[in-house]
């Protein structure tokens, strides 16, 4: 009997913990790494869906707003992309909102030469109709360089603008003193296929916008010279980016569709994957003899 109890009593004390703990299924680090991709999964599709916009072209056609798209709710998410083709020219389209709903409105110009050269009187504005019949002119106030990620365009946000929606028909045209592109970004909720009214040809994907960014406006013969223009781009650059307008444009909110800086996207997933690594660090310690 002392025997039996000598050799039980050597067995137990000649057990490793570290062979015990070694001998235990890993499922913790399996664990944590499907929480780590599932997470820059997340991270990464984020400011993707946040800039997701339903596109639509105007055309020479949409001259009025009466001629262009008629979007039935401007709370959906539409990006509408024209270009102006000679000084005066405009473009222009219809919607309508929920009563109570908040409006939100921006006007962009792409990056690019010759818009982002031009001087703040030669941009483009918007005239926004109410159904009440008054009118809100709204001239470029901010010089915002945006970058979309999900197109892969580069852009400069003119203005923003949001307010209380009403029962009606709203109304929207664009125009400027110069040729130039523009986008107007209208809505904050998701349901791409929407349909729309008056809109005939709704043209939509990256490869049409792609036409659209690559295709600069006609040269106006009243401009300046591109070179002299290309001067301008360097001073206009070093501006305050919330330089205010003299004109008649109301008090601004941010809207919500706002995208991320890919820098700071960036940095967060390297931060991100750092602190995910550290509880796999300590169970690695913990398993080595």
């Amino acid at each position: 009997m002392v025997t039996r109890r000598k050799i039980i009593t050597t067995m137990v004390t000649q057990t490793d913990p570290a062979t015990i703990e070694t001998a235990r299924p890993k499922r913790k680090p399996a664990r944590l790494g499907v929480l780590i991709v599932l997470t820059l999964i997340a991270v990464v599709a984020l400011p993707t869906a946040a800039q997701a916009h339903d596109p639509l072209f105007l055309e020479d056609q949409h001259d009025e707003p009466e001629h262009g798209p008629l979007l039935p709710d401007a709370r959906i998410s539409f990006a509408l992309y024209g270009t102006l083709l000679a000084p005066q020219d405009q473009r222009g389209f219809q919607f309508q909102i929920p009563p109570g709903a908040h409006l939100n409105l921006s006007l962009l110009i792409p990056d690019l030469i010759p818009e982002n050269v031009l001087p703040r009187e030669f941009l483009p504005s918007l005239a926004l109709t109410r159904p009440n019949q008054t009118v809100l002119v709204l001239d470029a106030n901010i010089r915002e360089k945006f970058a979309e990620p999900y197109s892969g365009t580069n852009y400069v946000r003119l203005l923003e603008y949001s307010e209380v929606g009403s029962e009606g028909i709203y109304q929207i045209r664009i125009t400027g003193a110069r040729p130039a592109r523009f986008t107007v970004s209208i809505g904050y909720i998701e349901a791409f296929g929407t349909p729309v009214g008056n809109m005939t040809n709704r043209n939509s994907g990256t490869g049409t916008l792609t036409q659209w960014y690559a295709t600069p406006p006609p040269p106006d013969q009243g401009a300046t010279d591109l070179s002299v223009l290309t001067q301008q781009q360097s001073a206009i650059e070093t501006m305050s980016p919330t330089t205010p307008s003299t004109a008649s444009t109301v008090s601004l909110e941010k809207t919500s569709d706002r995208g991320r800086n890919p820098l700071l996207v960036a940095a967060g997933l390297v931060a991100l994957v750092a602190i995910a690594f550290i509880p796999l660090v300590r169970l690695r310690q913990r398993s080595d003899p």
